[in-house]
């Protein structure tokens, strides 16, 4: 139920401030739809993995009481410009994210780092957390290593849809699939992307050669795409009913999609075959290919192929 009072929350603030996809305020809806749609659809997902263990399920009650109001407060905050204002706003909300981390964090300490569908999941909570320092520091107005305002606010969309749920489906790819060495492939390969798509952006910032940046989203993008291809596979097996395979099929064609865009925008210095596509461009397809196609559809698609969760 908070999913659908989110939703309809998220459509009056796009209805309200954002007149075009380009522009900043796309992005700031982005975070929004993050907090106010997504979240729900994941914790439903992870719910039975944290009913585990007492201590687990205590903080899992936490973070789910937590999510609708922390949610709604990030939206506020997000209307005001940066400040101490917007800030505080946003603070429950970023101790949301530090609660996921811990609950990823507690479960890798108890499993390690096999088996590797779980080690992915865990990692999209710890993850997270990283999108939460950047939530706050642009709902502070700050500029960390000297970036604009818009690589702050994107990157902290980037570690709520890149960071958070594409580990998390991997992760769910990969328990489909766990004697495919592809598969296997692919859920490394996304472990190593969403941090080094960070690394190589600040080393692009701080002047250094543009090349770390390419071959990390050359890594982020090849390993997704590959999730998206196993993804279609599932979405072509009649043994799962057509609702679910509708979603993941339109999941797995919209994530091709925002990361071959992801591909060609790293690629701009050596090879420009789209030389409108800079960042405003990349907000409006990339960003909306990857949050409303990807990561929406994939987690409608994995809640109703398992009707336990809402038990």
């Amino acid at each position: 139920m908070s999913g659908v009072i989110g939703g309809a929350l998220w459509l009056a603030f796009v209805v309200w401030r954002v007149t075009d996809f380009k522009t900043l305020a796309w992005s700031t809806a982005l975070l929004g739809f993050a907090a106010l749609v997504l979240m729900p659809l994941l914790l439903d997902l992870i719910r039975l993995d944290c009913e585990t263990t007492p201590r687990l399920l205590r903080i899992f009650r936490a973070v789910r009481a937590l999510q609708f109001p922390a949610a709604a407060l990030l939206l506020a905050s997000c209307i005001l410009p940066g400040g101490w204002a917007a800030a505080l706003l946003a603070s429950p909300w970023i101790v949301l994210t530090a609660m996921l981390a811990g609950i990823g964090g507690y479960r890798l300490l108890r499993h390690g780092f096999q088996p590797l569908g779980s080690l992915c999941q865990d990692a999209g909570l710890i993850f997270i957390a990283v999108g939460g320092v950047w939530t706050l520091a642009d709902r502070l107005g700050l500029h960390p290593l000297g970036f604009g305002t818009d690589i702050v606010q994107l990157t902290a969309v980037h570690f709520h849809f890149a960071g958070l749920v594409l580990p998390v489906m991997t992760g769910l790819i990969v328990q489909e699939f766990p004697s495919s060495r592809v598969a296997t492939i692919a859920g490394w390969g996304v472990l190593a992307g969403v941090p080094l798509v960070a690394v190589g952006i600040t080393s692009s910032q701080l002047g250094q050669t543009h090349a770390l940046e390419f071959f990390a989203a050359l890594v982020l993008a090849g390993s997704a795409m590959i999730v998206a291809f196993f993804q279609l596979r599932l979405a072509a097996e009649i043994r799962w009913p057509l609702k679910v395979r509708m979603w993941w099929g339109a999941a797995g064609f919209s994530l091709i999609f925002g990361m071959s865009l992801a591909l060609l925008y790293a690629a701009r210095p050596y090879f420009a075959p789209l030389p409108w596509l800079d960042l405003p461009w990349m907000r409006a397809l990339h960003g909306t290919a990857n949050a409303l196609g990807f990561a929406f559809c994939s987690l409608v698609g994995w809640r109703l192929a398992r009707p336990e969760v809402s038990r």
